[in-house]
């Protein structure tokens, strides 16, 4: 199983292959979906692919950000750099980019980004289908789904260590909806990691605790998984090197001991750890609504305060230079130990600024371990054994070749002249021939072959050195794949011809108003029984939109029953992109979780067999109007209250302090008062969010909604477009104009 680290920028990249990393995923300057890291350019991109396939790590490089029809030229001459210097994979999210990628450069490995929010066996298997070569799934699988998706003829990554989004990735709305910042374009503002009120308790309903699989690889490996994924462009280097070599041991068949944990621990996590959707982690396991920020370590406590000294009596070791944190209440205070080290049961003297107010009994927590930092920087990059032959006969030309058991080159001098007093020793060769400080190679054996020669010093050198360089050449051409001719893309024609409305309504009450156009179900309970009964009462003709996230029986079993229904229903809305893996026997339209933000993405489902497609809610009416050219038969967003998340914990559990029995759950089955139904997150500023239950086999999904309706229905009608209504909470005042004149960054 691979070993795939961070690499925010030079330095992790570094790290993560001194410390084991089999490859490493990176961003280049544009379209990766973390901005915020530092990210590479072309010049920085050549040099760290030539490092990393030295090492024999490979790089996959992020390109997994929805795109605007302006932006698609940039994005092919990226593939095209990318393509070039032979990046081992690269991640997409965009449809139109896997198009665009499949038909310009057939070459270059894709891999389906978690971004594009592959829940199940059926969506990768559509992944295989598309050419992609790796589907990473998403976060919220169970190991069973693993070992489901693993069965399809496709490599499946799957998420080990780090932040979790909260929300269903690539189906997140929240960001650019209240800050324009949009999380699916890479500038993702967080607002999860903020404080909302829940039934009048202040906390951070949506901050999920870090995830750490460390102890749980080969159950991982045994499911299929064919890479395990750290987390952390956005991390500091020491970070990387501290993780990869912890997975990287852990790989190894080495258990993870108590000193292990520890250091992980230490160098960042949020709430403690938890061990995530894969291995059966919900609802309060998942969420820490007491802290978002690195939770460190605890070692000791305030004994005595006197003056602006602080006495504290160590739990564990102290170090100079570690930075630490007092927790005065609600008030964190943050330094740097400045002092002699000091062993656990001792007492240690903080010296306090004018501002810090502690007390007895304060908790002391070290955040940063200036050892474990040192430690991290002082990793050394892993040599590379290589064999030497060197020829020094007299006539000859001195010949010197190289090889690490797989790679060979040959450097070849001056012709060797015969010695007149003292003929060169293998000895005397080896001095020379084994200085290969300076490079990432050292040598193991040396055979030499010579008779009565004269070998300069400085010849021997100089060979040594350039044999190295053509060592090391050979091996990045033998590591990297072939690269291959990039060919022409024809011209994207999207089908001409008229959709009616498309309205969507959550109950059947709503449904029977709809006057116009096409009705569509989407029902709020997706358990067989309560859809067999809606079914009943279904207008002849209605649609039925699936989830955006269910696992592959719940799929089967919506298959079934639009099968048996076929004759009543009018067609399928798709809720993901990976139920395009599945024949339907009647017709289908990709809906707003598949979002459509260029017109090659359109292409792709409209050649993937689909009726309609859904304007992405981010494009503003400019955006739009590039994108509804010839009128195509796309549905533009155009009135209701936007989905900002997809959650995969229930608030209202989670508030309890559940953690287990989510998927038997009957809290809003049998109306408890402590049921999510009317239910909001209430945000600092007194903005509430209301809440919305899904209910699937496996458990609910909960929809967090927006505070108000989007309104652009007189907007896109007068524009001529075929406007998508969305009928969920109706009865509210008040409306937005999303971003019809307020495009996304």
């Amino acid at each position: 199983m691979e070993n795939l680290a961070p690499a925010g920028n030079y330095e992790a990249l570094d790290r993560a292959i001194a410390a084991g990393a089999d490859a490493v995923y990176l961003g280049c300057s544009a379209f990766s979906a973390r901005a915020g890291a530092g990210n590479f350019d072309e010049e920085e991109l050549r040099r760290a692919v030539a490092f990393a396939h030295l090492h024999h790590v490979r790089v996959h490089v992020t390109v997994n950000t929805l795109i605007k029809d302006g932006e698609m030229d940039e994005v092919k001459a990226l593939l095209r750099l990318l393509s070039e210097v032979r990046v081992d994979a690269v991640l997409v999210q965009d449809l139109g980019v896997l198009r665009m990628a499949r038909e310009c450069f057939p070459a270059l490995p894709i891999h389906a980004s978690t971004q594009m929010a592959i829940h199940n066996a059926t969506g990768a298997a559509w992944c295989a289908r598309m050419g992609m070569t790796r589907a990473v799934l998403a976060r919220e699988c169970s190991l069973s789904e693993i070992s489901l998706a693993a069965r399809q003829p496709i490599e499946i990554e799957v998420f080990g260590h780090g932040a979790q989004c909260v929300g269903v990735s690539g189906q997140c709305l929240f960001s650019s909806m209240i800050g324009s910042r949009s999380g699916n374009r890479g500038r993702c503002a967080q607002p999860c990691r903020l404080d909302y009120t829940y039934r009048g308790k202040r906390g951070a309903w949506l901050s999920p605790r870090d995830v750490c699989l460390r102890d749980y690889l080969p159950e991982l490996k045994k499911a299929g998984a064919c890479s395990i994924k750290i987390e952390g462009r956005l991390k500091r280097p020491e970070y990387v090197a501290v993780v990869a070599g912890s997975y990287r041991r852990g790989l190894d068949g080495l258990k993870a001991d108590a000193r292990d944990k520890q250091e992980l621990l230490q160098i960042f996590q949020r709430g403690g750890f938890m061990k995530g959707y894969a291995m059966g982690v919900e609802d309060a396991g998942v969420i820490d609504p007491t802290r978002v920020n690195h939770g460190g370590v605890g070692i000791g406590s305030i004994e005595a305060v006197s003056g602006k000294l602080a006495r504290v009596r160590l739990t564990m070791d102290l170090h100079d230079g570690d930075g630490l944190q007092i927790r005065h209440g609600h008030e964190d205070h943050e330094m740097i130990y400045a002092g002699k080290d000091a062993l656990a049961g001792d007492v240690a003297v903080l010296r306090l600024r004018p501002d810090m107010r502690v007390q007895s009994g304060d908790a002391v927590v070290r955040l940063t371990s200036a050892r474990q930092l040192e430690a991290a920087r002082a990793l050394t990059l892993p040599t590379i054994p290589c064999d030497m032959t060197l020829v020094a006969l007299p006539g000859e030309p001195l010949t010197l070749t190289v090889t690490d058991g797989a790679s060979v080159a040959t450097a070849t001098g001056e012709a060797v002249s015969a010695a007149q007093k003292r003929a060169m020793t293998e000895e005397d060769a080896r001095r020379s021939l084994e200085k290969t400080g300076d490079t990432a190679f050292v040598l193991r054996e040396l055979t030499v072959f010579t008779e009565n020669a004269f070998v300069p010093v400085s010849a021997l050198n100089a060979l040594r050195r350039d044999a190295l360089d053509k060592l090391a050449d050979q091996r990045q051409e033998d590591f990297a794949r072939k690269v291959g001719e990039e060919r022409e893309e024809a011209p994207v024609h999207l089908p001409s011809g008229s959709v009616p409305p498309l309205t969507v309504c959550r109950t059947l009450e709503q449904l029977a108003d709809v006057a116009e156009g096409m009705a569509c179900w989407y029902p709020e309970d997706f358990r067989e029984e309560a859809l067999l009964a809606g079914l009943a009462q279904l207008p002849q003709g209605a649609w039925l939109h699936l989830p955006m996230a269910c696992e592959e029986a719940t799929l089967q079993m919506l298959h079934r029953l639009v099968t048996d229904h076929a004759h009543k229903l009018g067609g399928v809305v798709l809720g993901s992109v990976g139920q395009l893996g599945i024949k339907w026997p009647i017709p289908y339209g990709a809906g707003s979780g598949i979002p459509v933000m260029n017109r090659r993405a359109a292409a792709l489902l409209f050649e993937q067999g689909c009726a309609f497609v859904t304007a992405s809610a981010e494009l503003s009416g400019a955006e739009t109007a590039v994108l509804m050219a010839g009128q195509p038969p796309i549905l533009v967003p155009a009135y209701g209250y936007a989905q900002l998340m997809l959650l995969h914990h229930c608030p209202a559990r989670t508030y309890l302090g559940l953690d287990k029995g989510h998927a038997a759950c009957r809290l809003c089955d049998v109306h408890s008062p402590d049921a999510l139904h009317g239910t909001v997150l209430t945000d600092r500023k007194g903005v509430t969010f209301p809440l919305l239950r899904q209910r699937l086999p496996e458990g609910c999904l909960v929809r967090l909604m927006n505070a108000l309706p989007t309104d652009n229905l007189a907007r896109v009608k007068a524009a001529g477009y075929a406007p998508l209504i969305e009928l969920t909470l109706e009865g509210g005042e008040g409306s937005t104009s999303g971003h019809w004149n307020r495009p996304v960054d």
